[in-house]
C-alpha cells in the first residue's frame, strides 16, 4: 500500500495551474528581459514587472497593487512577457482561484487568530481586498486607509495588511482516498468532461500540461507516459470510453 503523502503546498500549485503550462511557457524564447526577470517569473512564478514580489489581488490579479494612492515603478517588459503574463493571469482566475471557490481544490491552512489548522469554506475566496502571496502560502487581507487630518500635507493614506490564513496547502476535492495513486477511470471522466466543454488544450501541448496537473490532482511523483499517451489519443479520436491495457495472453502448457 502506497504511503499518504501530504498534501503540496500552494506555491506548488500555483506554479502546476499558472505558471509552467503551455500558453504562458510558449512566450519564454521570445521575450528579450534581462536574465533576472525571466527566471523570477518563468521559473519562480513571481510577478515580471516586480522582480521578487508574489503578492497577487483576487479583486484585480491583472494590476499591481490595484488602488495604490502613489505611483509605483513598475519594470517595463517586453511585447512576448507581456503575452505571457496575460496567459498567467487568465490561468490564476480561471484554473487557480475559479478551483478554490467551486471546491475544485481544498485549502487548508493555519488560522492567524487561533493558530488552528483547518480547512477553508470556499466562501473565503470570494471576500473582497484579498491578497494572496503565493511564495509563502499566505492569505492577506489588505486596503487602503484615509486619514483626514487638518494640515498642509493633505490626508495620510495608510495601507495595511492582515495575514487571516498561513502556510496554506491545497489537495483536489476527490483527493483524500487517492493520495499517491492515479485513478485513471477518473482522469478520463475529468478530461472527457473537458472534452465535451471544448476545454482541452492542443494535442501537441497535451501531454506536457495533463503532466503536472495529474501530479497535484493525485499526489504523485511519476506518471506513466505510456498510460498517459493511451488516454491523449483515445480522447483526441473522440473514444467514447477509457481505453483499456489489453491482457497478455499466457502460454498454454505442454503436457
Amino acid at each position: 500500500m502506497a504511503a499518504r503523502r501530504s498534501p503540496p503546498p500552494l506555491y506548488d500549485v500555483y506554479l502546476a495551474r499558472v505558471i509552467n503550462i503551455p500558453p504562458v511557457q510558449c512566450h519564454r524564447a521570445a521575450a528579450t528581459d534581462d536574465y533576472k526577470t525571466k527566471f523570477l517569473f518563468f521559473i519562480a512564478g513571481y510577478r515580471p514587472k516586480l522582480p521578487g514580489h508574489c503578492q497577487w489581488s483576487l479583486d484585480a490579479p491583472e494590476q499591481d497593487f490595484p488602488g495604490a494612492p502613489f505611483d509605483l515603478v513598475i519594470n517595463p517588459i517586453s511585447l512576448p512577457m507581456q503575452l505571457a503574463w496575460n496567459a498567467a493571469v487568465a490561468a490564476f482566475k480561471e484554473k487557480f482561484i475559479a478551483a478554490l471557490v467551486n471546491g475544485e481544490l481544498i485549502a487548508n491552512g493555519e488560522h492567524a487568530a487561533t493558530g488552528v489548522r483547518r480547512d477553508l469554506d470556499p466562501a473565503e475566496w470570494t471576500r473582497t481586498d484579498l491578497i494572496l502571496h503565493v511564495r509563502n502560502g499566505d492569505l492577506i487581507e489588505g486596503r487602503y486607509i484615509k486619514h483626514v487630518r487638518g494640515s498642509s500635507n493633505g490626508d495620510l493614506i495608510e495601507y495595511t495588511q492582515h495575514v487571516r490564513w498561513s502556510t496554506i496547502t491545497l489537495r483536489a476535492a476527490n483527493q483524500e482516498q487517492k493520495l499517491g495513486r492515479i485513478d485513471w477511470d477518473d482522469w478520463w471522466k475529468h478530461e472527457d468532461d473537458r472534452r465535451q466543454q471544448n476545454r482541452l488544450p492542443d494535442k501537441k501541448a497535451y501531454l506536457r500540461e495533463a503532466e503536472p496537473l495529474i501530479k497535484e490532482r493525485y499526489g504523485v511523483n511519476h506518471v506513466p507516459p505510456s498510460e498517459l499517451r493511451r488516454i491523449s489519443a483515445a480522447l483526441y479520436r473522440g473514444d467514447p470510453e477509457r481505453p483499456k491495457r489489453s491482457k497478455r495472453k499466457q502460454p498454454k502448457l505442454k503436457g
